[in-house]
């Protein structure tokens, strides 16, 4: 069988180096104002010959070695939104082709975690499912509703709160600016709020983009959404790690959106990064920043 995907295949920048497997193509919600990644994209899982054509071709290239694989990533926008069935599946015919897999991890939207039973969670949880990649957000309401997300903030808070219960970690996807211009201490304080109440393994921070072809590009033209600047930006993020209560979670912001790469371990790192920030802030040309500072693609 020939090995085909339709679309680019993104994966979350700290999963460089673990093995990716394709499992869905597109977006099942591809609504959201901020996202171009899967347009034109529909939205499909393979089927079990095409997966296990892939697994065929994972043994060949890597041989021996497979058998050193304890850890695969489902590429998708949102594998989780596959069937808890169709997912155990997946999951049994891997460990078919690497039968010392531990870990299998995908990014997860919250619509897709509501729409399983704890029962199910927990036979994904005994059969590997863990570290999955929950695009947050924000912790302001109206910006979820702006941002066209498909979840409330209530709805993060008790989806998260089902993964801690059941064991499965998570981690939080956050955008910088995603309220707009005046609001980033606003939206800052929320969303640590937000997370110190659903306890997040890492946070992974990117900035917003108001790319090419989404709707956000659209409002930012009419001037229905204003961008902060990125002096805000940077506070926002200050103040961000500032209210974190989350000393044990590992905070990442070093993605090609983000202008100042911070990465560590919140007890130990936090008041390092702080003054990085500080320094960050206190020496920002906006003018210049916006003359050679380009935000193009993910």
């Amino acid at each position: 069988m020939a090995l085909n995907y339709n679309g680019t295949i993104y994966r979350p920048p700290i999963e460089a180096y673990t093995l990716l497997l394709p499992v869905t193509e597109g977006c099942s919600h591809n609504r959201c104002r901020f996202c171009n990644m899967y347009k034109g994209i529909k939205f499909r899982m393979l089927s079990a010959e095409e997966i296990e054509a892939w697994l065929e071709e994972i043994r060949c290239v890597n041989g021996a070695s497979c058998a050193a694989v304890e850890r695969i990533y489902l590429v998708g926008a949102d594998p989780f939104a596959v069937s808890a069935s169709n997912l155990e599946r997946v999951i049994n015919l891997i460990k078919n082709f690497l039968p010392n897999v531990k870990v299998v991890s995908m990014y997860a939207a919250i619509r897709n975690i509501m729409s399983k039973t704890d029962a199910q969670l927990e036979r994904l949880k005994n059969l590997g499912v863990n570290d999955l990649y929950v695009g947050v957000e924000s912790g302001l309401e109206d910006v979820l509703k702006n941002l066209n997300k498909g979840n409330t903030v209530e709805d993060v808070r008790r989806q998260c709160d089902r993964l801690n219960r059941i064991g499965i970690r998570h981690m939080a996807l956050l955008m910088l600016g995603a309220a707009g211009k005046n609001r980033g201490a606003e939206n800052a304080i929320a969303s640590a709020k937000l997370l110190n109440e659903i306890k997040p393994t890492s946070i992974l921070i990117n900035t917003m983009t108001a790319f090419k072809d989404t709707k956000l590009a659209e409002d930012v033209r009419d001037g229905k959404f204003i961008p902060a600047g990125e002096t805000e930006i940077l506070t926002e993020e200050k103040i961000l790690i500032e209210n974190l209560d989350l000393p044990d979670t590992y905070f990442w912001a070093a993605h090609s959106m983000d202008s100042v790469p911070i990465a560590g371990n919140l007890r130990r790192h936090r008041q390092e990064m702080i003054e990085i920030l500080d320094d960050a802030i206190k020496n920002m040309d906006e003018e210049l920043f916006n003359k050679t500072f380009k935000r193009n693609h993910l």
